[in-house]
């Protein structure tokens, strides 16, 4: 199994740029673990309100590739319990859950390729030099893309996981919306101060949109300033839509414990393979059923090559 997720791995990466997909079969819908547990054979679906067939079934028990990516340039006491939350939580997953760790200041790279050895990962984790500028909002698309990889010639569950402490003016980009003419009490930028950092939020979701990989994320610092409220919604809202979930720390002590549950939703959610036929349009939506139970799950999904 290792030579397969390696190779498949650094090939990802390699076209994370430009992937070139295959013809789509079926799509890959994520949905969280319910309480009391779902019934792995009893999952129905849906495609744009049409009964479509569930070719195959993933869930908390089977294989996981997790890319964990360290976006972090911040406070060190926040960095050194995010190092510590993540080594302990880590080291208690399943034997059959592969973790890699990537940095994304500016580009990705990879720090360890995926692994189950606990020691490794913490290792990585502990050389990590938390140094440069932010670089999530250039980097998931990227991400994505490899995890993307991943489930097409693995046949895995594969969660993208991002550590983040990045402040949206820590970014090369500039989404602040200076001004353009200081003379115009209309300029749209005076009223919306958010716009930029609206719209790359917007261009993200798009893109990630044609993803099948779910996006779970931590943020070390909430920031309270308008700017990057509006960048922080955003981030959330890119981890809800693609399956995942997000979480926001306040203080330092809420660090252990926004990890631990992220990190639990990441490793124990489902992947549903639904059979992709009929579909007429550039966007369709899914919906999954557990017997008779409604399952929570990421409905849409852009067909876009």
């Amino acid at each position: 199994m290792r030579g397969i997720f390696l190779a498949v791995f650094l090939m990802g990466l390699m076209v994370a740029a430009e992937v070139r997909r295959p013809p789509r079969t079926l799509l890959r819908v994520t949905a969280p673990e319910q309480e009391p547990p779902l019934d792995k054979a009893g999952f129905k679906a849906t495609l744009d309100g049409n009964p479509a067939k569930v070719l195959r079934v993933h869930g908390p028990k089977d294989d996981l590739v997790l890319l964990l990516v360290l976006d972090l340039t911040g406070d060190q006491t926040l960095i050194d319990s995010a190092r510590s939350a993540l080594a302990a939580r880590l080291g208690t997953l399943a034997k059959n859950n592969w973790v890699a760790v990537l940095k994304s200041q500016d580009v990705l790279q990879v720090l360890q390729d995926p692994t189950p050895d606990r020691e490794k990962i913490a290792a990585a984790i502990s050389g990590y030099a938390a140094t440069g500028k932010a670089g999530l909002l250039t980097t998931v698309e990227s991400a994505a893309a490899i995890g993307d990889s991943l489930q097409n010639r693995s046949n895995v569950r594969v969660a993208v996981f991002y550590v983040t402490d990045s402040n949206i003016y820590n970014y090369r980009e500039d989404f602040t919306n200076p001004v353009i003419n200081s003379s115009d009490s209309q300029d749209l930028s005076r009223r919306f101060p958010d716009q930029l950092i609206r719209e790359k939020m917007q261009k993200l979701s798009d893109g990630l949109a044609n993803s099948e990989t779910p996006l779970y994320l931590v943020h070390l610092n909430y920031f309270s300033d308008p700017i990057n409220e509006a960048y922080q919604r955003g981030l959330m809202q890119l981890a809800e839509q693609s399956g995942g979930i997000g979480a926001f720390c306040r203080s330092r002590g809420e660090v252990p414990e926004a990890i631990d549950k992220v990190i639990s939703a990441a490793a124990t959610h489902w992947s549903v393979a639904v059979e992709l036929r009929g579909a007429k349009s550039k966007t369709v939506t899914v919906d999954l059923l557990n017997g008779d139970r409604d399952v929570p799950n990421r409905a849409r999904f852009s067909l876009r090559k």
